[in-house]
């Protein structure tokens, strides 16, 4: 038995017009683009998709124009991420019934919890959640990080579909590989772009990285060349992946803003046709700046193409 494999899940940007109005053929577009390349998993209302700004009207607009975008081998997961235990429950049933396949679930933000809360606001959760749970840890953003007996405990429930791990910390995703290598029934994806190449020759389900959207090719040869075994090749086009990520955190450290994040992989989108915009007006004229540093962005990726 082998942990069980996913692909690419692409954490998508959510595209609004100039009044802060969610872009549904913006959204649509940047889905179409990411499937059309053999991606197999569309993220909504993420932490790239602005997920925790948007009401709940807004996130079924998000979700229903992301469901419609689905190919017949997609799977969309919704993020459902709230303050509170009633409102992640509510977003779930209001995912489920826009037509998302699984609910991603952070450990709440806000309040500073203990583990062991956070494993029983979990629980409460995935036991009443309408849809399959994939537990996410990102404490860039939550404050804190689960975990590794969390997580463990967590992914035994059986309405718990994986793990996916954006905390940067290399030894404890490889100890997650380790400790559920014979989970033929669990993903655990990586979430940081620096440690993707090692991450899927060590055996990781797939990944998810809001980069994918500054140039999608080379993350899509990565997968293709590491389930094919060839660690050359995926050591040359992590090379490039570093170098990108090398590029966002020098603009980062200049303005460490997460719409700064926003703005870069908008105009890079912008670049290919893809979608408008990615900003929101009260961001107001950001730096000029940060489209030096786009360009660059979108060049780095451009580079490796004469390796994929």
């Amino acid at each position: 038995m082998r942990m069980k494999k996913f692909g690419i899940l692409v954490p998508v940007v959510t595209p609004c017009d100039s009044q802060g109005q969610v872009d549904t053929q913006g959204l649509i577009s940047v889905c179409n683009e990411m499937t059309g390349l053999g991606c197999k998993g569309i993220f909504a209302l993420g932490s790239t998709g602005r997920g925790p700004w948007f009401g709940r009207e807004d996130r079924i607009k998000i979700c229903r124009a992301a469901v419609s975008a689905k190919k017949e081998d997609t799977t969309i997961f919704a993020g459902v991420m709230a303050s509170g235990l009633n409102d992640m429950l509510e977003n779930a049933k209001a995912m489920a019934d826009a037509g998302a396949d699984i609910a991603v679930m952070t450990a709440p933000g806000y309040f500073d919890y203990s583990q062991e809360e956070i494993k029983n606001i979990f629980l409460r959760f995935i036991d009443q959640s309408p849809l399959p749970v994939l537990v996410y840890d990102i404490p860039d953003f939550t404050g804190v990080k689960l975990d590794e007996g969390l997580i463990s405990d967590l992914v035994q429930h059986e309405n718990v579909v994986g793990i996916k791990d954006s905390s940067g910390d290399r030894e404890r995703f490889l100890s997650l590989l380790d400790h559920f290598k014979a989970r033929d029934d669990l993903y655990v994806f990586q979430g940081k772009e620096v440690l993707l190449g090692e991450s899927l020759l060590s055996g990781a389900s797939g990944f998810v990285v809001s980069l994918i959207q500054i140039d999608p090719l080379p993350f899509v040869r990565l997968w293709e060349y590491a389930q094919a075994g060839n660690q050359k090749k995926v050591s040359e086009i992590q090379a490039y992946i570093t170098r990108l990520q090398d590029c966002v955190t020098e603009c980062m450290s200049r303005r460490p803003q997460t719409s700064t994040l926003f703005r870069l992989l908008g105009l890079a989108l912008k670049s290919r046709g893809i979608c408008e915009n990615t900003s929101m007006p009260h961001e107001g004229e950001l730096p000029g700046w940060i489209e030096d540093y786009a360009k660059q962005c979108v060049e780095i990726l451009r580079e490796s193409h004469k390796i994929l």
